[in-house]
């Protein structure tokens, strides 16, 4: 793998790095995200999915940000790395970011932070 690649790897997969041991070791705060997410969404999907700890969920993403962004950074798998990375920023933009349920200042900050999950 060239420096560049390497390079370009390690910096992209550092904020999925850190973003997952941060899930990991806050997943009791980051809970009731995932509740608030899960409330919204139609009976049709909640009744498929099945009843697992939010705690869960939430220290399984972290493990799987850390994981794939490892992975990523070192080059290993690296499209498969960076598409689990992508798929997972879906629900995690979505619950952790909802800019539009903020007011003024708060929403500035969240709008921002879903943005930044979209371009990545």
């Amino acid at each position: 793998m060239s420096l560049a690649k390497f390079t370009a790897r390690s910096a992209l997969s550092a904020i999925f790095i850190t973003g997952g041991l941060g899930e990991i070791k806050s997943a009791d705060q980051l809970s009731g995200a995932v509740d608030g997410l899960l409330a919204k969404l139609p009976e049709a999907a909640t009744s498929q999915i099945p009843d697992v700890d939010p705690n869960l969920l939430v220290k399984a993403n972290g493990c799987t940000m850390l994981t794939a962004g490892s992975l990523l950074a070192l080059g290993i798998k690296p499209r498969l790395a960076a598409t689990i990375l992508a798929a997972q920023l879906v629900p995690v933009t979505l619950a952790g970011h909802p800019f539009w349920e903020k007011d003024d200042d708060e929403k500035i900050g969240e709008q921002i932070q879903f943005l930044k999950n979209l371009g990545l």
